[in-house]
C-alpha cells in the first residue's frame, strides 16, 4: 500500500507539478476513494412499502462531531437534523420509513436502534428505549410542503470537527457495544466545554480531517428488490471546525454545503490537446441565499456555495434504462435527479431536455430515425418542446416508459407521487443523455489555473463551468426470466459528460 501511494503521488507530481498537487489537496474536490468531510446521499424513500437504510462510518482513529441533515424532496427544507458524536472506527445506522407524527398524520420518520451518542439523545437503551423513532417535520410548517414531500428527499452528512476534549472522547467510546457515558456530550455543552461557532469559537473541536464514508439501500418491501446507493464524498470542504446545535433557531442550518471556508475547487479535465490536467478555480462569496428566500423561518446557511456547486456540476448526465416487458422481465426504470445546491441559490427551476439523446442498445436514436416516434417528457408544458421539461423540485423522479403494447405502465419503480415521465417509443433498453443547457456558474467565478504538461487557460465562459450541480442514479428493476418469483434491482450512478 505504501509503495502504491508513493507511485501515485510520483505520477501526479510528474503530470501536474508539485504546485498543482499541493494546490489540489487544498481545494474542495470529490474524492474518488469514497471518503470525505462531506457525504451526500442523493435519495431516500420512506413511502408506504419502501424503506431506506443509511449507514455512516468513521474510518479514522479520531472522535468526530458530525451533523446529519434530512431534506425533503420539494424545496430541500430541513425536516430533521441532529449531531452525532462518533468514536474512532464507529458506525451509525438509521432507517427512513413511513410513519406518523404526533398528530397522527402519515409522514416520513427516522428509526434507529444505534447506540452511538447523539444530541439530542436517541436510542440509548438507558431508559428502556432501544429503538427511537423521530417523525420528520416540515409538513404544516414550511409553505407548500406536503406529507408526501417528507417521504422522499436526500441526506447531507457534514463533519463539524474532531473532538479534542478527553472527557467527551472517553464518554462516547464504546465498551462491549455501548458508549461509556453519552451524558458527557450534554455536560460539555452545559459547562461551556463545547461552544457554538466556527474556528476558535467552536471550543472543544479542532478542524475536520475527513475519513467519513457510508452506504444506503432503498428497499421495495413488496417487490423484494433493493437498490444500493453510495454517497458522493467531498473532501477539503473546510479547514476549521463548525459546531452548532440543532435546536438553535438562528443556527440550525449550520454547517451547510455553503458554509465551508475553502473558496476554491479542483477537478481533473481533458484539455483541448487531449491531455489530462488539473484545474483549480477560485470563487467569490455570495449573499446568504437562505436569508434571501423571504421565509422568516429560515436562518442563515452560508455564503460560500460555489466550490461544492462546481465539483457537482453537470452539463449533461447519462445513464441506462430498462423497460423490457418481454420474456417475463417486466422491466421498469426511474431516474432520480437531485439538485442539492438549489437551496443555496444555484439555479432555480431547471429546464432539462434529452436533445434527441435516447438510444437503444444498437445505436438507434429515438426521435432521430423516427422523427414522430413520440418520445418526450410528459406532460408537455405550454411553450415547451416535447423533449423538454422543467424539473422544479430539489429531488426529481423521472419514469421511463415504453410504447410497447405489453409494457405495464400501471406502476413505477419508486412509486413517487411527484414523478414525471419520458417515453422511449418502442425502445425497451438502452441509454439516454439529459442536458441542462443555458446554465453556468459564471456569477461566482473569480479566476482559474490549469496544471498539466500543456496547461490551458480558463475563464468564466469555459465549458467546465456550464451546467447545474446534480447528483442521482438510475433505478432499474425487473424479473429474472428463469424465475418469475425472483426480482432484481440496481441503482446506477449518473455519469457526467462535460
Amino acid at each position: 500500500m505504501f509503495k502504491k501511494n508513493k507511485v501515485a503521488v510520483g505520477v501526479a507530481t510528474g503530470i501536474l507539478g508539485v504546485v498543482g498537487v499541493i494546490t489540489s489537496a487544498q481545494a474542495v474536490h470529490v474524492n474518488p476513494d469514497g471518503t470525505g468531510q462531506v457525504l451526500l446521499f442523493p435519495y431516500f424513500n420512506g413511502k408506504g412499502g419502501y424503506v431506506t437504510n443509511i449507514n455512516l462510518v468513521n474510518s479514522t482513529d479520531q472522535t468526530k462531531a458530525v451533523k446529519i441533515r434530512f431534506r425533503e424532496g420539494r424545496n430541500s427544507n430541513d425536516i430533521l437534523d441532529f449531531n452525532i458524536y462518533m468514536s474512532p472506527e464507529d458506525v451509525w445506522t438509521g432507517t427512513v420509513k413511513n410513519g406518523v407524527n404526533n398528530e397522527g398524520k402519515a409522514v416520513g420518520v427516522l428509526s434507529t436502534t444505534d447506540r452511538t451518542c447523539t444530541l439530542p439523545a436517541l436510542a440509548s437503551c438507558d431508559d428502556g428505549k432501544c429503538e427511537a423513532t423521530v417523525p420528520f417535520s416540515g409538513f404544516g410548517i414550511y409553505e407548500g410542503v406536503t406529507q408526501e414531500d417528507t417521504k422522499e428527499g436526500y441526506v447531507e452528512v457534514i463533519e463539524m470537527g474532531v473532538v479534542s476534549d478527553t472527557t467527551v472522547q472517553n464518554g462516547v467510546l464504546h465498551t462491549n457495544g455501548k458508549p461509556n457515558n453519552c451524558k458527557t456530550v450534554e455536560d460539555a455543552w452545559n459547562k461551556g466545554t463545547f461552544t457554538q461557532g466556527d474556528g476558535a469559537a467552536a471550543k472543544g473541536l479542532s478542524a475536520p480531517t475527513g475519513g467519513l464514508f457510508g452506504s444506503s439501500a432503498v428497499i421495495n418491501i413488496a417487490k423484494g428488490s433493493a437498490f444500493a446507493l453510495d454517497p458522493i464524498a467531498i473532501d477539503n470542504y473546510s479547514t476549521q471546525a463548525q459546531h452548532y446545535l440543532s435546536h438553535d433557531p438562528d443556527n440550525f442550518l449550520l454547517p451547510s454545503l455553503a458554509s465551508g471556508d475553502v473558496t476554491n475547487s479542483s477537478m481533473m479535465v481533458r484539455s483541448a490537446s487531449g491531455d489530462g490536467e488539473m484545474v483549480v478555480t477560485d470563487w467569490s462569496l455570495q449573499k446568504d441565499a437562505c436569508l434571501e428566500d423571504k421565509n422568516e423561518l429560515t436562518p442563515r446557511c452560508g455564503i460560500n456555495p460555489y466550490p461544492i456547486a462546481h465539483v457537482l456540476l453537470a452539463p449533461h448526465i447519462m445513464n441506462e434504462y430498462f423497460v423490457d416487458p418481454t420474456d417475463g422481465y417486466d422491466g421498469h426504470t426511474d431516474w432520480v435527479v437531485t439538485f442539492p445546491m438549489k437551496k443555496h441559490g444555484i439555479h432555480g427551476n431547471v429546464a432539462a431536455n434529452f436533445e434527441n439523446g435516447i438510444f437503444d442498445r444498437e445505436e438507434m436514436r429515438a426521435g432521430w430515425s423516427k422523427p414522430n416516434s413520440g418520445f418526450g417528457f410528459s406532460p408537455v408544458l405550454p411553450g415547451k418542446k416535447p423533449e423538454s421539461s422543467t424539473l422544479d423540485r430539489e429531488v426529481n423522479v423521472i419514469s421511463f416508459k415504453s410504447t410497447d403494447p405489453s409494457y405495464d405502465d400501471s406502476r413505477t419503480v419508486l412509486s413517487s407521487y411527484a414523478n414525471q415521465s419520458v417515453t422511449t417509443g418502442s425502445f425497451v433498453s438502452g441509454w439516454a443523455r439529459m442536458g441542462f443547457t443555458g446554465y453556468d456558474l459564471k456569477a461566482g467565478f473569480k479566476s482559474a489555473q490549469g496544471y498539466g504538461a500543456k496547461a490551458s487557460s480558463y475563464n468564466a465562459d469555459s465549458n467546465i463551468y456550464k451546467g447545474v450541480p446534480a447528483v442521482g442514479s438510475a433505478f432499474l428493476e425487473g424479473n429474472i426470466s428463469e424465475n418469475p418469483n425472483a426480482r432484481f434491482g440496481d441503482a446506477l450512478p449518473h455519469k457526467i459528460q462535460r
